[in-house]
């Protein structure tokens, strides 16, 4: 656990090319003979920090999905959700954002475990949006598009709080969020009351 806090530490502030192990290893406070008794590599290290993060969204994830809620409110929930864990893991958020933007081309993510949970989770937000589209609450439009053009404009939200020290309130940037998001899909007859069960009120 100290090593992988290390790593998300050293490769948030560094990226992955330029990281050295020797920095990894005295940031967790061990050695490199023990640092390499339990991951053999940089690039294995690296899938560690990986590994452990987005099996943690995605259960928080699920844990979502399976809720007994109407599918703007897993939206909305699930919106909120993954911008918090964003938030709260701001090194792991560093590494994200080092990144290519992987919301166009997927594919070019440095390690499987980043390709494989993004696609999983753009498939999962795809699925969400066909369901609020079938009732009722969003405009009929490809729901593939629109959770990549969902997950962008959250990547250029968390990049932009980032940058500015991360002194706007959590809640207020999730409330902006949604906001964006449900001004965006919304079909006009819907927005006011699912700005309602956001809790932004129907704001102007």
């Amino acid at each position: 656990e100290a090593i992988l806090d290390a790593a998300e530490r050293v490769f948030g502030e560094e990226g992955y090319e330029a990281t050295k192990v020797q920095r990894i290893a005295a940031e967790a406070g061990v050695s490199l003979t023990t640092l390499y008794g339990v991951l053999e590599s940089k690039w294995e290290i690296y899938r560690a920090v990986h590994r452990r993060r987005l099996s943690e969204v995605m259960r928080l994830t699920q844990g979502i999905l399976e809720a007994d809620m109407s599918s703007l409110e897993i939206l909305i929930a699930g919106t909120r959700t993954q911008l918090a864990f964003f938030m709260e893991r701001r090194d792991f958020t560093k590494m994200q954002l080092k990144e290519v933007t992987a919301w166009s081309t997927i594919e070019l993510l440095r390690s499987p475990e980043q390709v494989e949970a993004l696609g999983v989770g753009l498939d999962l937000v795809a699925s969400l949006l066909r369901n609020c589209i079938d009732d009722g609450y969003l405009i009929d439009d490809d729901p593939q598009l629109m959770a990549r053009m969902m997950i962008a404009t959250q990547q250029v939200r968390l990049a932009m709080w980032m940058e500015r020290g991360c002194k706007e309130d959590p809640e207020r940037v999730a409330d902006a969020a949604l906001r964006h998001l449900l001004r965006s899909y919304c079909k006009a007859g819907q927005l006011t009351s699912a700005l309602e069960v956001a809790g932004l009120g129907a704001e102007p």
